[in-house]
């Protein structure tokens, strides 16, 4: 995971073989406000795609 100062963000998980990728322009320069909602959607899509 790596995370930019505008809300743009970079996930892999090597085991799922997926990559999300966040282009975001946020006018405050912070991730708190979205961390709670995109690193649990990230998760849940990379451990579903592994039980397939």
């Amino acid at each position: 995971m790596a995370r930019g100062v505008y809300g743009q963000a970079l996930y892999v998980e090597p085991k799922a073989e997926v990559v999300i990728t966040r282009f975001a322009s946020h006018p405050a320069a912070a991730n708190v406000a979205n961390d709670a909602a995109s690193l649990p959607a990230h998760d849940a899509v990379a451990k579903y795609l592994m039980s397939q």
